[in-house]
């Protein structure tokens, strides 16, 4: 124990330590050093209004942003010029999308005086053009851009004082005890599938055959780039069938919008879809995400501790270059109740380490999937593959995640994420018993990114190598 204590100090002096940061290279222009000004200060008005969005900010460098996909790449031993180029035009993307976002969502007479002040006509073409500016630059000193994405600290949203001072080597053991016993109790629940009567929700649209994935065009670094058709047609093809025990309010799958008494959930079927990228054995994957979001969770009891406003479930989807399905998995948007479903013939070896969070396994096969959740509760307990929906099921439609941070709100647009990245008013009871295990506000639904998926041990649910660290 005493050991485990001397390592978390160990580690949190490395993290705290390696946090210097050293400047990308740029050229210094009269016109670059305004542009870099205006998004710096453009930058900090999301940061004070609204939060940051997309991906992670990066100081002093308002142009670029990271996730853990551009904390891989940048550790690699040597990125070729190309590569390079392309993961900066990558983080670029992330920083680019993510200000344009941001600046619809400041109070109009913040953005104004922004635009004002820095003699803006377009922000969109404003922000873009000043982006792809400083790439440029950035490239001219290919060698040092190295040296300074190296240097950049990797995002861990673990707390490790928080481990700490809750005495993480004994509180994990208790924890862990109580993940092997939900796990036990979920594996039990589809004994009674055949015997209930339940309501399935299956896309609006539906894609015959996927698009080839081997022949579409690829950058440097193995990402496929996509035509928005494409990306379509995959969504389409992989959107899953989500199947509930009855249609009562707390078991349809809404869409989140704003009134005056602040987030509420409607009763029109939907599903949200985002894309994001993974590696697996040294190759660049494709991952299709689908998130369905509910009211509530009901408590059952006077100290339900995981009861509350809001619930939603993301399910994603892997694929391999060939388009092949290396596996799905699944969370709620807090992070909790981690699941990998694996397709028939797919290896899986469990490790039975002291430290390290039992995987919530189930098995399929390839194909669109027929997702099983509880009532109430929303937990995933079959998967399994399905071709065509059950008679009277009622349709949903597929909407882009970005919909979510963009939505109407009195004349003005608002994110369901608040400034710290979290659903306000999902907040959970539960969080005043779990911290120990380092996470922030557990229960609390939160951006893709933030997603801390283990109590025991550590893992984030958008590391790109996930599938290789949980041992396929």
């Amino acid at each position: 124990m005493l050991r485990t204590l001397v390592l978390m100090l160990i580690s949190l002096f490395v993290i705290t330590g390696c946090s210097y940061n050293l400047q990308p290279a740029l050229s210094g222009t009269n016109r670059a050093d305004s542009c870099v000004t205006a998004l710096t200060a453009l930058q900090q008005l999301s940061i004070r209004h609204t939060g940051i969005q997309q991906g992670e900010v990066i100081a002093e460098t308002p142009w670029l942003r990271s996730n853990r996909l551009v904390d891989y790449f940048a550790h690699q031993q040597k990125l070729s010029d190309p590569q390079l180029s392309d993961l900066l035009d990558y983080m670029s993307h992330l920083a680019t999308t993510g200000l344009k976002l941001e600046s619809q969502l400041l109070p109009a007479r913040q953005r104004q005086r922004w635009l004002k002040d820095y003699q803006v006509a377009d922000s969109d073409s404003f922000i873009e053009d000043c982006g792809n500016t400083q790439v440029q630059q950035q490239m001219q000193s290919a060698d040092r851009t190295r040296q300074w994405l190296y240097r950049l600290p990797a995002d861990n949203d673990y707390q490790p004082l928080a481990r700490l001072a809750g005495l993480y080597p004994l509180t994990a053991l208790i924890f862990k005890q109580g993940v092997i016993r939900e796990h036990n109790w979920l594996e039990q629940q589809p004994a009674g599938l055949h015997n209930s009567a339940w309501q399935t929700y299956a896309p609006q649209l539906t894609q015959t055959s996927p698009p080839d994935l081997a022949a579409a065009a690829r950058n440097s670094l193995g990402m496929v780039m996509l035509t928005p058709a494409s990306e379509q047609a995959l969504f389409n093809y992989h959107a899953p069938l989500w199947r509930l025990p009855n249609q009562q309010p707390v078991n349809r799958p809404g869409h989140p919008y704003w009134n005056e008494t602040g987030l509420q959930v409607d009763q029109s079927p939907v599903s949200f879809t985002y894309l994001s990228h993974g590696i697996y054995h040294h190759q660049s994957t494709l991952q299709l995400n689908y998130l369905i979001w509910f009211p509530e969770r009901q408590p059952t009891g006077h100290f339900d501790l995981v009861a509350g406003k809001h619930d939603a479930v993301l399910f994603r989807v892997h694929l391999a270059q060939s388009g092949e399905v290396l596996a799905y998995d699944s969370i709620h948007l807090c992070g909790c109740w981690y699941s990998l479903i694996l397709p028939a013939g797919q290896s899986y070896t469990a490790t039975n380490e002291l430290y390290r969070e039992p995987t919530f396994v189930l098995h399929t096969r390839s194909g669109r999937q027929l997702l099983t959740l509880t009532s109430n509760s929303h937990l995933l307990i079959a998967s399994e593959a399905s071709a065509s929906p059950a008679t009277g099921s009622e349709q949903y439609h597929l909407k882009p995640f970005a919909e979510l941070m963009q939505l109407p709100s009195g004349g003005a647009r608002r994110s369901v994420f608040n400034r710290e990245g979290y659903v306000a008013g999902s907040e959970r009871p539960e969080r005043w018993l779990f911290w120990p295990m380092g996470i922030s506000n557990p229960g609390a639904l939160r951006r893709p990114g933030d997603h801390a998926i283990r109590f025991i041990g550590t893992l984030h649910f958008d590391d790109p190598q996930i599938l290789e660290k949980l041992g396929l």
